[in-house]
């Protein structure tokens, strides 16, 4: 049109393959043309760039999680229907797939965190584990959603920011596990519940927290019949899920994620000799 000018239409030829998108196009554009020959013009527009919410509250979680002696890994982001599924005792659902995976290891985008760390373990264990193992991982993991929209497309799937950490050492660290949670929930300012607190005994110290917003755990039970049931990754009664109440889920408490002491045929699918507790939340909820 007259604002935008005329339409170009460009074939790309097999030998580019670095043109991945049409801003490659117009970076070739600029560059034939010559950056130095551009006017300067002052923008139209007057921006601030800043951090994504979600990205802020992950570095700064990064931050105290370490601090509390959890070393971060960086895992891979595919990986086989077995280990994501099969290997944790979990009912396989539909998952973004690749059509021509390279092996066998790469053919579904994760739907956990947890088999990531739980393979960095059984790759480690020539590493000391008497005073315990500690591993955690701040990522994003790929849930099918056919109502994502966008660019007013529907792309059939989205990103959830996940955060997850295991203990492993000669005894099953459950209340490691239990400690972090709730240092993850106060570092978010979110308070737990009166019932909450008075299980606890004298241990609670309150701290600032924001107003409408608490948690409480209640007992993960196996076989719901639910298409994303957990509960069998974890030991029987040795385990728990995560309820957020805000203003945002009104007076239904919301599912965030679940931990505990993970079952001994996980161990045992992934080739783990000690005893390992786990934790996997979702941290968009609590933005």
């Amino acid at each position: 049109d007259e604002e935008e000018g005329p339409l170009l239409e460009v074939t790309v030829p097999p030998t580019r393959s670095d043109i991945l998108h049409a801003v490659d196009v117009a970076e070739d554009v600029g560059i034939a043309y010559g950056y130095n020959n551009v006017v300067r013009t002052v923008p139209k527009t007057c921006t601030v760039g800043m951090e994504q919410p979600i990205n802020q509250l992950g570095d700064l979680l990064r931050e105290e999680i370490g601090r509390a002696g959890y070393v971060e890994v960086l895992t891979h982001g595919l990986c086989s229907r077995r280990d994501n599924f099969t290997a944790l005792r979990r009912p396989i659902i539909p998952a973004v797939s690749l059509s021509n995976p390279a092996n066998v290891e790469y053919e579904v985008v994760r739907t956990a965190l947890l088999p990531g760390l739980l393979k960095c373990l059984q790759h480690n264990k020539d590493k000391s584990f008497g005073g315990g193992f500690k591993l955690f991982e701040i990522s994003d993991v790929v849930l099918p959603d056919d109502k994502n929209v966008v660019t007013k497309t529907i792309v059939g799937a989205r990103n959830a920011r996940r955060v997850c950490a295991t203990y492993s050492g000669p005894t099953s660290g459950f209340e490691v596990i239990h400690g972090l949670v709730d240092r993850i929930m106060t570092l978010c300012e979110v308070a737990p519940t009166d019932e909450y607190v008075a299980s606890s005994g004298t241990a609670y110290v309150r701290v600032h927290c924001k107003e409408g917003w608490h948690y409480t755990i209640r007992e993960l039970k196996e076989g719901s019949g639910s298409s994303d049931d957990v509960g069998g990754t974890y030991f029987p009664g040795r385990a728990a899920e995560l309820l957020l109440t805000s203003p945002r889920t009104g007076a239904e408490p919301q599912v965030i994620g679940t931990f505990g002491i993970l079952h001994p045929e996980v161990l045992g699918n992934f080739d783990i000799l000690y005893p390992t507790s786990a934790v996997e939340l979702n941290l968009d909820p609590l933005l």
